[in-house]
């Protein structure tokens, strides 16, 4: 084949030296891994670039473009990113005019009109990326008289000035046709002590901060938990010893209770040498659950919790109830699990009382169970959730439009019970307490 595909991957930080000079869990895009893997299973020569360890310099990029003859340079776009990665795009696209650039990911899946508008973007690619990755491949290497461009599904692009959107591409129904991620295309050394994997796809809930329905397609789908198992085996083989813990990153890790049975009792059986975490939904989650789950090497489990109050939480669509959420927090407490829970400051419904609520809920269920920590973030309206679609309707004002602040600490919006400096407030009194 004489295309060779780049793989770019980028950070969501202030600034790439915060992230290398912090004690960050390192963990390459699984995304741009499984995209890669699935190329060169088709005999494309695909490479992997990752700017979430190393600073760039920019010297060094193109003189490796230029000795691998690279003549396409595929990028992941995050929304907390996405303007580090257009001006990445100019810079490169400078000094390289032939050469395509691509473009998917969550932002890209969300808003791919906002991208392709970008004069130095040639592609977008919208939700599961390896079909529509493989094709638009196979067009760049035969033409026209093996696929068109305007056939390929999921697929944006420019002809000229004009922007052109293909029919969607649906998502892969079945997960376990795609090839088990080969983490040894980044530097295994890299990882410290966590490595991640996912075991399914998309979330069955519907909270309206969270973006999951809209990027998955609104379908939750599941790998087969043996081919999981297999893949931690194979994980456990490619690590250095340190690397000694999986964190499951599903929406829901929990939601089928016979298939955590069955996972459990492949740990139990086969003896997995790696401890593991994931996270899960309070209302999933019950006392049988935790007892199989214990019977395991897990070590912790996230929860999102995300309001200390009842009525809130009944607006955001969270479809958990608080005195549950307690019961399942005071249970754990009797094994060795740690609990994890993310909340949030400054839902459309919040006044400052209910955030205190929040903040209070923290303080109790630490005094409740000593395993359990917590972290508290500010509401992003993220493009593709519920709240941002319907801000208006629901009094969100949204304040800022400059996606690099949309970090989850820098208040971006405001309501009529509170404005964004009361807000970082309120989020640093949270801090303070917990």
């Amino acid at each position: 084949m004489k295309n060779k595909v780049l793989l770019i991957n980028l950070p969501c930080h202030s600034t790439m030296q915060d992230f290398v000079d912090n004690s960050f869990q390192y963990n390459p895009a699984l995304g741009l891994l499984a995209i890669t893997d699935y190329l060169s299973m088709f005999d494309f020569e695909a490479l992997i670039l990752d700017y979430n360890y190393n600073e760039i310099n920019y010297g060094e990029l193109f003189d490796y473009i230029n000795k691998k003859g690279v003549t396409m340079i595929a990028f992941t776009a995050y929304t907390e990113n996405l303007n580090t990665m257009l001006k990445f795009i100019r810079i490169v696209k400078k000094q390289f005019r032939n050469v395509k650039i691509a473009v998917g990911g969550p932002h890209a899946t969300l808003r791919p009109e906002e991208i392709i508008k970008n004069q130095n973007v040639d592609f977008v690619l919208s939700r599961d990326g390896e079909a529509t990755f493989l094709e638009l491949m196979l067009h760049l290497e035969m033409g026209d008289d093996l696929i068109s461009l305007d056939k390929i599904k999921g697929l944006y692009y420019s002809a000229g000035e004009k922007k052109i959107q293909n029919e969607d591409r649906q998502v892969v129904s079945d997960l376990n046709l795609l090839p088990i991620i080969n983490r040894e295309r980044v530097d295994t050394k890299r990882y410290r002590s966590i490595v991640s994997i996912y075991s399914s796809k998309g979330c069955p809930a519907k909270c309206i901060y969270c973006s999951a329905s809209a990027i998955s397609g609104a379908k939750y789908r599941m790998r087969n938990i043996k081919n999981v198992f297999l893949e931690c085996q194979v994980i456990y083989n490619q690590m250095e010893p340190g690397t000694d813990k999986l964190y499951f990153i599903d929406d829901t890790f929990t939601v089928n209770v016979k298939r955590v049975r069955e996972w459990c009792s492949l740990c139990n059986e086969y003896k997995l040498k790696m401890k593991w975490s994931c996270e899960s939904r309070v209302d999933v989650m019950n006392e049988e659950i935790i007892d199989l789950i214990a019977g395991t090497d897990c070590f912790s489990i996230q929860f999102g919790v995300e309001s200390g109050n009842q009525e809130v939480l009944n607006k955001i669509k969270k479809n958990i109830k608080l005195s549950h959420l307690e019961r399942i927090v005071d249970y754990v407490k009797q094994y060795k699990i740690g609990i994890f829970l993310s909340l949030i400051l400054g839902h459309f419904c919040d006044t400052e009382e209910t955030m205190m609520e929040t903040i209070e809920l923290a303080r109790r269920l630490r005094k409740l169970n000593p395993n359990v920590e917590y972290g508290i973030s500010v509401n992003t309206p993220f493009p593709g959730t519920w709240q941002y679609e319907n801000a208006d309707k629901i009094g969100l004002r949204i304040t800022d439009r400059d996606y690099s602040n949309y970090d989850l600490i820098t208040p971006v919006i405001e309501t009529e019970h509170f404005n964004k400096a009361r807000l970082e407030e309120l989020r640093n009194v949270a801090n303070s307490l917990i």
